[in-house]
């Protein structure tokens, strides 16, 4: 919540309001944010499988603003997925900063217990190795593995564990966008290369 009133941007969904009710032995903290009509882009990705080169850019454009705009507040997200990014008719906006963290001053209680925190198909390898600091760079990294979905389908790396995944994405070169779809051009590949980097 705290993370959230701290973030204003078009592609963040905002904060409405935010309190605590209940006992105080077990108060309950909730928010209320915006409804968006448009479900996420996972829905569209279940749907759709592929999508058109131009969309897939334009998401993945309006995603990078909402990061750069966390970011310049000092801010990482650490869960960018499809299910976290909301489809208002044409327009993007980033959802669910439950995982965020300030990328300085803060030393993660969480993954120095041994769990790692974050969805594995979109986790880059820093973060799915646990350490306890990462930056922004971590969400290019599942920004651009957002974007390889949207254009081939499927995320780059499957697999029938969480650490299968994770081992994949610490081990293997990225399979080759392509292969997959021929009209993909080679600075579009180069560029999700660059991000997965």
């Amino acid at each position: 919540i705290q993370v959230a009133t701290r973030l204003a941007h078009p592609n963040i969904l905002p904060l409405f309001e935010a309190g605590c009710s209940g006992p105080p032995d077990a108060p309950l903290l909730w928010y209320a944010m915006p409804y968006v009509r448009g479900g996420s882009l996972r829905d569209l990705l279940d749907r759709e499988g592929q999508l058109p080169i131009e969309q897939a850019l334009r998401i993945a454009r309006e995603i990078a603003e909402a990061l750069a705009s966390a970011h310049a507040s000092g801010f990482v997200h650490r869960d960018i997925k499809p299910e976290n990014v909301l489809l208002e008719g044409d327009h993007a906006v980033v959802a669910d900063f439950g995982l965020a963290r300030a990328t300085s001053g803060i030393s993660e209680v969480i993954t120095s217990s041994g769990i790692v925190v974050g969805t594995p198909a979109y986790m880059s390898p820093e973060q799915g190795s646990g350490r306890q600091r990462i930056d922004g760079r971590s969400d290019i990294y599942s920004l651009g593995c957002v974007l390889y979905e949207m254009l081939a389908g499927e995320p780059p790396f499957a697999g029938a564990t969480p650490q299968a995944v994770i081992a994949r994405h610490q081990m293997e070169a990225l399979p080759s966008l392509r292969v997959v779809r021929r009209t993909i051009s080679v600075e579009l590949e180069a560029l999700v290369e660059r991000a997965l980097a």
